[in-house]
């Protein structure tokens, strides 16, 4: 027998195996992509009850993007050994999967890909997808496998980790898509130039660790239909940042700077210019609290007032963790 057939021996024994120790309740179209989901990525799980703020959470979003939640049910898995990671599904009467979503390494681009054989799914999120860009395994999370999924009835995606710029490059071929969220990704500022006129899209959100500069926000105000921003651990000025956004006057709806750090006249002059927007900020003990890394990191980049009082909270809070 080849390597290639073994392999595939391997693993359609693995779901079948992965079938009967867990039950999939949904329509049997969509339990074998779950159990191929489960058994590519080799994770020790069992059957768990989803946790109740992420059901909640997926639920309000579904609501959020006009996704009728009645009669929805959740079924989910978590580790056997590792309590943080899980994987949920929200399917309605019919067994129709709409939502998937998890935290830890679950979508890769061939998993992405089979996704195809759920033509009710409506939203993907999953925190920790995948590997940092100096991991062996991270080139199989790139979000390049959204490029079975341009014509589906995906309305929200949100990935972390291993999504890059040709990930990025499908998914702004979904043409339906209304919310697109990277959080500490491999993508950098090119991969926003993606969605610049997108004709439906109207959330964009990116949390780095560096990759996008402020600039960035010029390609944002060029997706015509987004009123909700989120530019997040990020230290943002008026001058070349917040100034991109003028083409949004009236448009925004809300600008979410959550662990992003802002000198005070600057804020005044992004508010002065969408007085209707809902501004969101945190205090930098707050930013610190949540993740000194970023903090730091943070520290390191701004300038001004912001920068002297993230500063100051950084070394009270080192001081009270001695």
């Amino acid at each position: 027998m080849s390597k290639l057939l073994w392999f595939a021996f391997i693993v359609m024994l693995s779901m079948h195996q992965t079938a009967r120790a867990l039950e999939i309740p949904f329509h049997p179209t969509g339990a074998p992509i779950v159990e191929q989901i489960i058994a590519v990525e080799g994770h020790s799980v069992e059957v768990a009850e989803v946790p109740g703020w992420a059901r909640g959470g997926v639920f309000n979003r579904l609501k959020d993007l006009g996704v009728e939640t009645t009669g929805l049910k959740s079924w989910g898995v978590q580790g056997t050994e590792n309590k943080g990671l899980f994987l949920s599904c929200i399917f309605d009467s019919s067994g129709r999967v709409l939502a998937l979503h998890g935290n830890g390494p679950w979508l890769r681009d061939e998993s992405l890909r089979a996704l195809k054989a759920m033509p009710e799914l409506r939203l993907i999120s999953f925190d920790h997808n995948g590997f940092l860009r100096n991991h062996p395994m991270s080139p199989l999370y790139s979000g390049v496998g959204f490029d079975a999924l341009s014509d589906s009835k995906l309305l929200e995606i949100k990935l972390t980790l291993g999504i890059n710029d040709a990930g990025v490059e499908q998914a702004a071929k979904i043409k339906g898509l209304k919310s697109f969220t990277v959080v500490h990704s491999q993508v950098s500022e090119a991969a926003v130039k993606f969605f610049e006129g997108h004709p439906s899209l109207e959330s964009f959100t990116v949390a780095e660790f560096g990759n996008v500069s402020q600039a960035a926000l010029a390609s944002i105000a060029k997706m015509p239909k987004v009123t909700r921003v989120g530019f997040q651990e990020a230290f943002v000025t008026y001058k070349n940042g917040f100034q991109h956004l003028l083409p949004m006057k009236g448009r925004l709806k809300t600008l979410d700077l959550s662990m992003t750090v802002v000198n005070a006249d600057d804020l005044k002059r992004v508010q002065a210019d969408h007085p209707d927007a809902n501004i969101i900020m945190i205090a930098p003990a707050e930013i610190v609290k949540r993740h000194n890394y970023v903090a730091a990191r943070l520290a390191g980049i701004a300038t001004g007032e912001a920068a002297e009082e993230l500063k100051k909270v950084i070394a009270e809070y080192q001081a009270d963790k001695r």
